[in-house]
């Protein structure tokens, strides 16, 4: 049962990082959901859009 609240954590962690780099929130949750801990390893090593970038007020 843990193993579940865990993976459904990750697939927040991965929502929360797309959001963040401005990629498809949606997408990414249930990509977390399927593979779990590798969604949040994917996108922690994916640039961010350009849009984000300017938003977040990096160059």
């Amino acid at each position: 049962m843990e193993y579940l609240f865990i993976w459904l954590a990750l697939a927040c962690a991965a929502y929360s990082l797309a959001k963040g780099k401005g990629r498809n929130e949606k997408l990414w949750f249930g990509i977390g959901l399927l593979i779990g801990p590798f969604a949040a390893l994917l996108l922690a090593f994916m640039p961010a859009t350009p849009e984000a970038r300017e938003k977040n007020g990096y160059s």
